[in-house]
């Protein structure tokens, strides 16, 4: 793929792909968890980007940052730009999967640990209005609310009501915003990412991470079609086809992420995967 001219100063760490960062940072993620769970005294002990959650029997799933916190509890913190999906069956889901991952076998349900999960939306998850939403188990008959360790919390980012949640999510989703005095850790390391040399390399080896995971992806899915495709042919002969489409499927992924996170324009995209710049939109569209 040629390379594109990257404009990392659009990017905000509500994009995925900054996220990944700054979500290696234990001190961010502690501020972020701080505010979101309205602890400022809780303490991360360790904090894991792309962390993978395996379902052998079903679908897996690769988590934007996966929190583990002095008193045991893991939280699963998800950053959400598009609503195209069902948002609380999948919190639910990853719940699910967090919880499997880190039981032990063999252990007494009294010791399943506690898992929260926060989706942090560039859009009002809820619709009602609030910065921050607290979904709870509530007995339907009394109102009274029940704890089994699971935590569900949203957030809409662009929510502007004078509280610390909007306060942070401005930071969160206006490029151009910091506030080192109330969030010195967020405003810190979005700085580094944004203005620094050693942060755009940051950045820049994030991109290769996420070409590299698509490419593998695609071509994985192409020698599999060009199996299934090309057996008259041989598998041998079937197996090269399919990767030569994995290869231009994945480049054509990357740039339409890249394109939709503001990294890269259209015009520069088309040029890199040398497809016009049309396929680029109708791709875009495609995929939502």
């Amino acid at each position: 793929m040629a390379q594109a001219r990257w404009d990392m100063g659009a990017l905000r760490p509500i994009d995925d792909l900054m996220f990944r960062v700054m979500a290696r940072d234990k001190a961010f993620c502690g501020e972020l968890l701080g505010v979101l769970l309205q602890d400022r005294g809780l303490e991360v002990v360790e904090c894991k980007p792309q962390s993978a959650v395996t379902n052998p029997q079903g679908r897996s799933a690769v988590l934007d940052a996966l929190c583990e916190l002095s008193d045991g509890r893991f939280v699963d913190v998800e950053v959400q730009r598009a609503d195209d999906d069902d948002l609380q069956r999948r919190v639910r889901y990853y719940a699910s999967l967090v919880t499997a991952d880190r039981t032990r076998p063999g252990g007494r349900f009294a010791d399943v640990p506690d898992v929260c999960v926060a989706l942090v939306c560039e859009f009002d998850p809820l619709g009602e209005g609030c910065s921050l939403y607290h979904v709870d188990r509530v007995v339907r008959e009394s109102g009274r609310t029940l704890e089994n360790g699971l935590s569900e919390l949203y957030v809409n980012a662009l929510a502007r009501d004078g509280g610390e949640v909007s306060a942070l999510m401005r930071v969160f989703t206006e490029a151009e915003a910091y506030d080192e005095e109330r969030f010195p850790e967020t405003s810190r390391v979005k700085r580094r990412l944004r203005e620094t040399e050693e942060g755009r390399k940051d950045m820049g080896s994030v991109i290769e991470e996420i070409r590299e995971e698509i490419r593998a992806e695609c071509i994985a899915e192409g020698i599999a079609e060009g199996i299934e495709t090309g057996r008259a042919e041989g598998i041998a002969e079937g197996e090269a086809r399919g990767e030569a489409r994995g290869e231009v499927r994945g480049t054509l992924k990357t740039l339409v992420r890249l394109v939709r996170d503001g990294l890269v324009s259209v015009q520069d995209a088309a040029a890199s995967a040398g497809v016009d710049a049309d396929e680029i939109r109708r791709t875009l569209a495609a995929e939502g």
